[in-house]
């Protein structure tokens, strides 16, 4: 579903996957990932669209093909909706959701971060119908148990939030050792929930089967965020939330690279050449490292002290607006060579040894610069150079990561 808006060109809606907002200016950035309680991701950008996301909507009347059948708008405040839950007025309905406490620390800590920093989150699901034992109304969790989970224990002071969200006035805190202006924009934070009412349960089930069918495919990375949920994961978006914007301002990437999750591949890709050296990478092997971190990741902060040192003198380097430099595969090469410079991490004979030939031939010819850009520009002029060039087309294989490793190494 594409939606016009007055602050973007169009926003593609894709309620069972990711809501991508294509705009013009968007300012500053702050990169947010949620896992939708039914295995679904978001992706959500600055507060700029905060007031526009957390209008009143009926896009459910869009794919359920009738017009009595509603999920009212009913937003609530975090204050009121967690003071529901533990009056068990809002209630889990375990036919729709999975069990809670899936979400690692880290995930709980990013969430209410956005809550706090006031940015939109997703949309939450209740079934509202009467008991008649009681003879009251009450409402059921059909999506959003682990939001509402999070929500109601950080309200109920049973968690603190990480040491290693951004914000540094929030680093492990819980409720009551907030500021009172922090403990206000919490309880008064407007939720934004659809509220089913008069429907039966066989409903609510075909409203989700006819958005799930409208999904826009996902990519590999967005496929692996939703998937993956262990400290790596938490990591990457780490990195993120610390680089996106300075690559961004420097051409590495773009708006739509960021919100389709393309800077995540990039720093995958440097810690996976940190660890295995110059091998091809495909889906499978990025998938491999997040997975051997899943459960625990102690070097975390190590591995961002190594990409906070090769992206940021990097980031120097490509700033004298050199494009080809500015390539991502190309940028990715030289984030590696001054970790390796400044750690001293033995990643250089691991290209030595991928390469030992253009090694060799380096040492005795060594290479420049300007003239490696130029042979890039004009490569029929600089025919000696025409390993280089191709190492510059296949830009996942492992030989042709190590040659350009090796080529740019020798001239920077």
């Amino acid at each position: 579903m594409v939606v016009q808006s007055s602050h973007y060109k169009e926003v593609e809606v894709d309620l069972a996957g990711a809501i991508i907002l294509l705009g013009e200016e968007f300012g500053l950035r702050h990169h947010m990932t949620f896992e939708f309680d039914s295995r679904r991701s978001i992706s959500l950008v600055n507060s700029r669209a905060h007031e526009e996301a957390r209008k009143p909507k009926s896009e459910l009347q869009y794919f359920l093909g009738r017009n009595d059948m509603l999920a009212v708008y009913s937003p609530m405040s975090v204050g009121d909706y967690c003071k529901a839950l533990n009056d068990k007025l809002i209630t889990v309905n375990e036919e729709y959701q999975r069990n809670a406490g899936i979400w690692a620390s880290y995930a709980r800590s990013f969430f209410i971060e956005s809550i706090l920093l006031e940015y939109p989150i997703p949309k939450l699901f209740l079934y509202s119908k009467v008991d008649l034992r009681s003879r009251s109304t009450i409402k059921e969790i059909v999506d959003g148990q682990q939001r509402s989970h999070t929500l109601q224990n950080f309200y109920n002071k049973k968690f603190k939030l990480s040491s290693k969200i951004e914000t540094d006035e929030l680093r492990g805190k819980n409720y009551n050792q907030l500021s009172e202006e922090f403990q206000s924009k919490f309880i008064s934070y407007s939720l934004p929930i659809d509220e089913f009412r008069g429907v039966q349960p066989v409903e609510i089930q075909d409203s989700f089967r006819r958005m799930n069918s409208s999904n826009v495919p996902l990519n590999d990375e967005e496929q692996r965020n939703a998937k993956f949920q262990g400290p790596f994961k938490w990591f990457i978006q780490r990195v993120a939330n610390r680089f996106s914007e300075p690559l961004r301002a420097v051409g590495i990437l773009s708006r739509r690279d960021i919100i389709r999750m393309g800077d995540s591949r990039l720093y995958s890709e440097i810690i996976h050449t940190i660890l295995n050296g110059f091998v091809t990478t495909k889906a499978a092997q990025i998938d491999a490292l997040y997975k051997k971190f899943n459960t625990v990741f102690e070097e975390e902060d190590q591995y961002f002290t190594y990409l906070e040192a090769g992206i940021d003198r990097a980031i120097q380097e490509v700033s004298v607006g050199e494009r080809e430099l500015q390539r991502g595969y190309m940028f990715q090469t030289l984030a590696i060579i001054f970790i390796n410079r400044h750690f001293n991490l033995g990643i250089r004979q691991k290209a030595v040894d991928a390469a030992p030939e253009v090694a060799a031939a380096l040492q005795t010819g060594g290479v420049d610069l300007a003239i490696l850009i130029d042979g890039l520009r004009e490569p029929e002029s600089h025919p000696t150079l025409a390993e280089f060039v191709d190492a510059t087309k296949g830009t996942n294989v492992g030989r042709a990561k190590a040659v350009r490793f090796l080529y740019l190494d020798a001239a920077i």
